[in-house]
């Protein structure tokens, strides 16, 4: 039952809730609020007209002791619209909804019930009986509750018609059924819309760090685009309010997620733009080589080739010294040969530049490939070959586009001999690996970082790059980041990255597993599978953790979700079985 509060002290429970965040009303709005909800005459009322929070609360809890629970459901509102911090409001008002659908259901009313259980969820996330009442509705209506296709639909059909309480108690229902990037980026995205942007901001993170199948990669971009756009938005808060370090802070990783969301998804154009806007307000801010770096390439995405020179220029005179901007340099000249719309005269100083390059260097594989593709571009078919073939020669493999270059310009695809040794991209990349490795023995954590990042510019699909700055962010503390370095190794296929990912998730659940121990030795089973849940959200790849889980489930009696949680245990076990 919902809990009568006295005026001189108000009790909260200590249940960690997702808080639920209302626009909030002034005094004058709540009682003129107040005066649409009509009580029946008949009914003598004890509590005084009310007109504060608190008022609005003990009116409510006075309703419902007598039955009228929509009338107690809106003073219970009003109550909580006024202070959207207060936990026992909110735990009142999610109780009386709760009866309120049981009284619904009791009629087999079980359309209505469904939508006071669903607020009563989204008030309270936390409130199992409404959760386990809902699953039952859902039965008499024929709907297999534990079923990901139907909660997905209702979650569906809940944004889709703006219902947006609804869908959230859907998608989060979701969560529970299938721990997947999909559900817990759908979960983050409807928060979105609700303006629930703290809790959107955490779920996509949780999202972002799940196995994404390739088919839905571009999905995986779009929620990298969306922290993109909360860090972005959250940079200009800290700025106005005189928090200057936090809001350069948060520009630098509003970048970093756009530029993963460009990288995985070069047609998103949107990741693009929001990049180029942080950068130019990071150089607003600190005009420096890095920013300076960091806008050439946004441009350099966008496809804006002159003014990705002009930013590249500036870098040359800040620091025209530092060994990143060969790599940069190289970076740019391949955009701008590969580009049909390359001004004539930009792709004229390129060609020279690469030439005057090649006079130090006349046995680079990548430099004689630069020159190749811009004779082509330039129509001069019979230099471009000539350069194409030395370029063969020496590493066969040095670009995917070599071999239809020859192609394009002979109609045969090309053959090398057979003394002729495929070299591919790993001797350079060992180069740079070794660079980067004797970076991070010296503690030059943030120069390795830019030496990897512009590795990655290049090569996305690099596994052993995404390993190591993998291994920067963690040294750095930075264990976020870390885990989703990790797990782009591991879906490239780096055979280190798997046992990375299970040492770092390890470290980071260990302060939940300590409270799950405490629970368990109190038979608190409910904090104890809380506990368990948050750990897997932020390490779902530990075995460790599903079999602690189940063991707790069982305890509790639910024994179906205890066999499903051993089965993943299993399942995770088995690589490492077979192995053996």
């Amino acid at each position: 039952m919902p809990k009568l509060i006295c005026k001189t002290r108000i009790s909260y429970l200590a249940i960690n809730l997702v808080l639920i965040s209302r626009l909030a009303l002034d005094s004058s709005a709540v009682r003129a609020a107040a005066t649409k909800t009509s009580h029946p005459s008949s009914v003598r009322l004890n509590t005084p007209q009310p007109s504060t929070p608190l008022e609005h609360n003990n009116r409510g809890v006075e309703l419902g002791q007598k039955g009228l629970w929509p009338q107690a459901i809106h003073e219970h509102e009003l109550a909580l619209i006024a202070d959207p911090n207060n936990q026992q409001f909110r735990t009142n008002l999610s109780a009386a909804q709760l009866r309120y659908g049981d009284l619904l259901s009791g009629r087999k009313d079980f359309y209505n019930a469904i939508k006071q259980y669903h607020g009563a969820l989204y008030a309270d996330s936390g409130n199992l009986p409404a959760d386990e009442h809902l699953d039952e509705c859902l039965k008499h209506l024929g709907k297999n509750p534990f079923d990901l296709k139907t909660r997905l639909s209702m979650g569906e059909n809940a944004e889709i018609s703006g219902e947006y309480e609804a869908a959230i108690v859907e998608y989060r229902k979701c969560t529970h059924i299938s721990d997947s990037g999909e559900t817990h980026a759908r979960l983050g995205q409807v928060l979105l819309k609700a303006g629930k942007v703290v809790d959107a901001f955490n779920e996509l993170k949780i999202a972002v760090a799940k196995p994404w199948e390739d088919k839905d990669q571009n999905d995986l971009a779009a929620c990298h685009r969306q922290l993109g756009d909360i860090l972005h938005q959250y940079a200009y808060i800290a700025r106005d309010s005189g928090r200057g370090t936090i809001g350069m802070k948060r520009l630098a990783n509003a970048a970093i997620e756009y530029r993963r969301a460009a990288t995985i998804n070069p047609l998103d154009t949107n990741a693009i733009r929001g990049l180029i806007e942080v950068t130019r307000d990071a150089i607003a801010i600190n005009p420096s080589f890095d920013n300076h770096l960091m806008l050439a390439g946004a441009y350099q995405l966008s496809g804006d080739l002159a003014h990705a020179r002009l930013e590249y220029e500036q870098c040359f005179k800040l620091n025209p010294s530092n060994p990143v901007l060969n790599a940069a340099r190289r970076s740019f000249w391949m955009a701008i040969v590969h580009s049909p719309s390359a001004p004539a005269d930009l792709l004229a100083s390129t060609l020279q530049k690469i030439q005057t390059a090649l006079s130090s260097s006349p046995d680079d594989a990548e430099l004689l490939y630069l020159l190749a593709r811009a004779k082509e571009s330039q129509g001069s078919k019979e230099e471009a070959l000539k350069y194409y073939q030395k370029a063969l020669s020496i590493n066969p493999h040095v670009n995917p586009d070599l071999a239809l270059g020859i192609a394009r310009l002979t109609g045969n695809q090309p053959t090398t001999q057979k003394s002729v040794q495929p070299v591919a991209e790993e001797v350079p990349n060992r180069m740079i690996f070794t660079a980067v490795e004797n970076k991070m023995q010296a503690g030059d954590l943030d120069g390795a970082q830019k030496d990897l990042l512009t590795l990655l510019d290049k090569n996305p699909k690099n596994a052993h790059a995404w390993l190591l700055l993998g291994n920067t962010h963690e040294r750095k503390g930075d264990l976020d980041q870390a885990e989703v370095a990790y797990r782009q190794s591991r879906n490239l296929g780096d055979v280190e990255a798997a046992a990375a990912l299970r040492q770092i998730g390890t470290s980071r659940v260990q302060p939940m597993m300590q409270e799950a121990d405490k629970a368990m030795e109190k038979k608190d089973w409910v904090k104890a599978a809380a506990c368990l849940r948050e750990a897997l959200s932020i390490g779902p790849d530990l075995s460790f953790v599903h079999r602690k889980l189940a063991e707790v489930l069982r305890q509790e009696g639910d024994t179906r979700e205890a066999d499903q949680e051993m089965e993943k245990a299993t399942a995770l076990e088995l690589p490492s079985v077979n192995k053996k």
